[in-house]
């Protein structure tokens, strides 16, 4: 396998914060992986670490076969990076953000003039090309800064946190980019806390307080849980549970803030049929697994959930 990121017990403390405990990943090239978990699990700093923008406390990790630490300046230059925060300059217009970008990238004269305007035309900024980038929206900023990212068609992608903020269209335009991106051969890298976001990747790491608690295909993970969810709420819902596990059809029951969750497996009509007599439901869901489901069973403490 040829391996776009190879890291080895990756970590990274504040102080006698453990902010990323030890990660384990090998990303083939031209994959898209999602590194996935709530604010505070470790993913920006993973993030940082992979774009040598933090040196590691332990571990080890190979850009393209380069040390993020011994060969920061062989990594950047195959990197595309996009954070939380913006990085145009709001006193410049979109185009000149994209021709300073593109003369930092090493690219010059007409090269750089072909890059922004392949980068304009693939974001859909033309319209907005000449106007100052303060004066656009939150989107279309946004837009901007994977246009800045890309312009110079990097062979790594690390994004994180790409749609944070954007509305449904604009967030739909950004994964577009992306899976365009992608088709063309680039490795994709992605942290969100949006877990529905990564369903479509080719892998996703689980992250919860600095610790990996899942790492397979979206379809695996979903899959251990059942064929599907049923959500219970009200009074009775912890007897309807242990009821549905002694049915022999809950692979898998974990609570939430509102009640439970058990993943089903096997013929759905007895679990209707159970259901429909169980005193004090107030409410029973039947739907498909999510990784956000996967999420919540993998990040519970062992006196609250329980898997077979």
């Amino acid at each position: 396998m040829s391996l776009a990121i190879e890291a080895e017990g990756l970590g990274r403390d504040y102080g006698d914060v453990r902010a990323l405990d030890a990660l384990d990943l090998a990303v083939a090239r031209g994959e898209m992986v999602g590194l996935l978990g709530p604010n505070g699990a470790g993913k920006t700093t993973a993030m940082l670490l992979l774009a040598t923008l933090l040196s590691p406390t332990r571990g080890r990790a190979r850009v393209f076969g380069h040390d993020v630490v011994g060969e920061r300046a062989a990594v950047r230059r195959r990197l595309g990076l996009l954070f939380q925060e913006t990085s145009v300059d709001g006193l410049l217009t979109a185009e000149e953000n994209l021709l300073f970008a593109a003369r930092l990238a090493g690219l010059d004269g007409r090269l750089a003039r072909a890059a922004v305007a392949d980068a304009i035309g693939r974001t859909g900024l033309a319209e907005r090309a000449r106007r100052p980038a303060r004066e656009l929206s939150g989107g279309w900023r946004r837009l901007l800064d994977i246009a800045r990212a890309t312009l110079h068609h990097p062979d790594l992608l690390i994004l994180d946190e790409p749609t944070v903020g954007l509305d449904p269209e604009h967030r739909e335009a950004m994964w577009s980019l992306l899976d365009a991106h992608r088709r063309e051969g680039t490795t994709v890298v992605f942290s969100t806390h949006y877990l529905g976001e990564a369903e479509t990747a080719d892998r996703v790491v689980l992250l919860a307080h600095g610790a990996v608690v899942a790492e397979d295909t979206p379809g695996t993970l979903r899959a251990e849980l059942g064929d599907g969810i049923a959500e219970i709420e009200g009074p009775g819902a912890e007897r309807l549970a242990r009821a549905l596990r002694g049915l022999g059809s809950a692979r898998v029951v974990f609570r939430t803030g509102r009640g439970y969750r058990v993943g089903i497996a096997g013929e759905r009509e007895p679990v209707i049929e159970l259901a429909g007599k169980a005193p004090g439901i107030e409410r029973f869901g039947l739907r498909p697994t999510s990784l956000e489901d996967v999420y919540f069973a993998r990040t519970q403490d062992a006196g609250e959930a329980a898997a077979r």
